[in-house]
């Protein structure tokens, strides 16, 4: 090492750096990064799984997380007493002490140990943030979203912004089925839920105005039209449909029954004079970015700065379930129309103890490891 310094540290020693270290290793110099590789854990996104087999309008519950190439379980320390998960919102995991009478109802950032509480609500299914709260400008600048369940036919969407001593509701803001994805973009909010309807509401953020509602239809009648121009079918079997916001821009993704006319196609949809919405141009990739498709939570990655994922793809943890379902998750690619697919763990179905159902994603904005924190949660493959 005598006159190259730190630089010239043979690889063979860099490689028995501890996994936690690597990140930053790799930012000392351009040979030390050349000689070590990224972390994959902390930069590849986890499954989040349930033991009850999830049903369209209530809770998550009991949760656990899975990095889904090798099936393995994955422990998060996360607060104690907080064992319900009802939803993974931006890297965030909104956690509860109760499935239907919460007395303790947070957010939860596993990188930094940051704690937000939020007033209980009972029979919560979902919760969704429209920012990161830690990388907002002001309190002012993000705000939670949650959905009530009130009957199976009836769910209630509520607001709460920090300083908010209680959730608040708006007229015509419900739902009837649990919501399978929400996006925000330019103050609104569009949703789609378990029976493939749409609704645009407009958050008015930084006032105090109540969310409203733009616009309520459903996906087919988006695609009624294109699909019509395109192949003659008026409707295509839609298996499910996803908002998304990738790189500050709105996607709607469609994915089909049987590949027809293919597993999945991206739109650039338009909210038109601020009250009509058009399917807009098919998109023939991501530019480099990737989708990952959940119940409730959808979010798209830059395979650049998370290596261990494959660009250009969509990464669909399978929520309409069946008697016949063998898949955990599919990852479709974009250019080349091909499927891969992931299957249960070993053992899912003839042992009761391991059932584990596929919900949805959760990604830690902040990896996980380099961090000497006390408040850091460990990671631990199981």
């Amino acid at each position: 090492m005598a006159g190259g310094g730190w630089s010239s540290l043979p690889a063979d020693l860099l490689h028995q750096v501890p996994e936690r270290d690597l990140l930053h290793v790799r930012q000392v110099c351009s040979h030390w990064r050349s000689s070590t590789s990224l972390p994959v854990a902390p930069f590849r996104p986890w499954v989040v799984a349930t033991r009850a087999k999830p049903i369209r309008v209530g809770p998550l519950g009991e949760y656990s997380l899975w990095l889904p190439r090798g099936l393995k379980r994955v422990q998060l320390a996360s607060p104690p007493g907080l064992p319900y998960c009802c939803g993974t919102p931006r890297g965030w995991l909104a956690l509860a002490d109760d499935e239907r009478s919460p007395t303790r109802l947070a957010l939860w950032e596993p990188r930094s140990g940051t704690e937000i509480p939020l007033p209980p609500l009972a029979c919560i299914v979902q919760v969704f943030l429209s920012a990161d709260p830690l990388a907002s400008s002001s309190s002012s600048s993000w705000l939670a979203v949650a959905t009530q369940f009130r009957s199976q036919f009836d769910h209630n969407i509520l607001f709460w912004r920090p300083g908010d001593r209680a959730w608040s509701a708006a007229a015509e803001v419900y739902t009837t089925e649990r919501l399978h994805s929400v996006a925000f973009l330019g103050g609104k909010m569009y949703c789609i839920d378990y029976s493939k309807r749409v609704a645009v509401y407009d958050l008015n953020l930084g006032t105090n105005s109540p969310p409203a509602l733009i616009q309520r239809m459903y996906v087919a009648t988006l695609l009624n039209v294109l699909c019509n121009r395109r192949c003659g079918k008026k409707l295509h079997g839609i298996r499910a449909a996803h908002f998304v916001n990738c790189n500050d821009e709105l996607l709607l993704v469609v994915l089909f029954y049987s590949g027809d006319p293919s597993f999945a196609e991206v739109y650039k949809p338009t909210l038109i004079s601020n009250r009509h919405l058009e399917c807009g141009e098919r998109l023939p990739d991501l530019g480099g970015y990737s989708l990952f498709l959940g119940r409730g939570d959808a979010f798209a990655l830059s395979a650049q700065e998370f290596p261990a994922i494959k660009q250009n793809c969509i990464y669909y943890a399978v929520h309409i379930l069946n008697f016949q379902t063998k898949d955990w998750v599919i990852m479709f690619n974009l250019e080349s129309d091909i499927s891969e697919e992931f299957p249960f763990p070993p053992g899912h179905k003839e042992d009761p103890a391991n059932e584990r159902w596929p919900v949805s994603w959760f990604c830690p904005k902040r990896p996980i490891f380099g961090s000497s924190s006390k408040a850091e949660a460990s990671l631990v493959a199981v």
